[in-house]
């Protein structure tokens, strides 16, 4: 979808850019919001909102991502910039999926 910038390099410590990822933002409000209208406008046309399809031909395995995540990083990025949007949409996915555990506080 965009050219490849990327947040992490073979030398990057995961447990530190993890700990980065879970850490509120300063325009994680607005950004959540943003999220939640994206995800609400894809709930009302598709009856399940999946985090990713995997599908296999023969010896091929292809993985595609849902239209609502796709249509998020996009937002992001034209918001911010490629870098900086790349990272809050990671940030956000990160803040849903703590949210699904019982590890953040829910958006309502």
């Amino acid at each position: 979808m965009f050219n490849d910038s990327r947040l992490i390099e073979s030398d990057t410590d995961l447990a530190i850019f993890v700990s980065e990822l879970k850490t509120p933002w300063k325009t994680m409000s607005s950004d959540m919001e943003t999220a939640l209208k994206i995800i609400t406008n894809h709930a009302r046309t598709e009856m399940d909102l999946e985090l990713l399809t995997l599908s296999k031909d023969g010896e091929e395995i292809e993985l595609t991502f849902p239209d609502w995540q796709t249509q998020m990083e996009k937002t992001f990025v034209e918001q911010y910039g490629l870098n900086k949007g790349r990272m809050v949409f990671n940030k956000v996915m990160m803040r849903l999926y703590l949210m699904s555990k019982g590890q953040a506080q829910p958006l309502h």
